[in-house]
């Protein structure tokens, strides 16, 4: 699928762009924009699956957006964000078929339900013309993969485990969690775990938070708070703490280094 993120602030656009795992809904391209009319002639290609767009910006607003797709009969589903809890834009965004609203600040669980009934409302309207064969690939596309009904080998169940970690660092990950993604008590799982890795799966999960956060460090301008909520971490200090007991350097000092090396490369 394909989505596109309008917001007038850059950092509001970044920020969303690395707050999911995408591709756990079947997103694998990802267009975004600051510029509301930029959006109106993307929108024309008719190639968007959704929109996730503010409601409020200049010129033009995300409802005009949806009335956009809504007389030219777009395929674009629409979730809105806002920062104000404002009852008309609630019912104008309602009357031209919006999926959701959700305020400002974005919470991660908020967005994740709203993507979940996109994609259900999408899996359902393609479903209607299609023949038995395509709607199985259909509903495959629709239902996120993160709980394989069978697992052959230890291997496997590390292998499911991992990628189910990878696509949820932001989330508790307990081993309550970990354990009913492939239907193992929580105790059998960390055995089974650290006989087949050599590691102990928390060992894994702080490792692949961190690294996460490295790599959002470098590439995005998010705010060290933000990452450190999108990896896991509630409390910014703890975060700060971890990372530099595995880096040597604080999160700050990271990203400046980095920096500094590009622009060494550069030069």
């Amino acid at each position: 699928m394909h989505l596109l993120i309008v917001d007038d602030g850059q950092y509001v656009v970044e920020y969303l762009k690395h707050l999911l795992n995408w591709a756990k809904f079947g997103v694998h391209r990802i267009e975004t924009t600051t510029n509301p009319t930029e959006a109106r002639m993307l929108l024309d290609s008719d190639r968007f699956d959704i929109m996730i767009t503010d409601i409020r910006m200049p010129e033009i607003s995300g409802i005009d957006l949806l009335e956009h797709i809504h007389r030219r009969g777009l395929k674009t589903k629409v979730i809105f964000l806002s920062g104000y809890s404002q009852f008309d834009y609630a019912q104008k965004a309602i009357r031209f078929g919006a999926l959701d609203y959700l305020l400002k600040p974005v919470d991660k669980d908020d967005m994740d339900k709203a993507m979940c009934q996109a994609v259900k409302s999408i899996g359902e309207k393609r479903s209607e013309p299609q023949d038995d064969f395509a709607r199985s690939e259909t509903d495959n596309m629709a239902r996120p993969s993160d709980q394989p009904d069978r697992y052959c080998s230890g291997a496997d169940i590390v292998r499911a485990i991992r990628d189910y970690i990878l696509g949820h660092l932001g989330d508790s990950l307990s081993l309550e969690e970990l354990g009913g993604i492939v239907h193992l008590h929580p105790v059998y799982l960390s055995k089974l775990y650290k006989q087949e890795t050599g590691e102990n799966l928390s060992s894994y999960i702080l490792r692949a938070r961190l690294e996460k956060s490295a790599h959002l460090l470098e590439v995005s301008h998010l705010h060290v708070m933000d990452i450190a909520r999108m990896v896991g971490y509630r409390k910014p200090q703890y975060f700060i703490k971890l990372f530099k007991e595995l880096y040597g350097i604080t999160p700050y000092q990271y990203r400046r280094q980095r920096i500094e090396q590009a622009i060494r490369t550069d030069s």
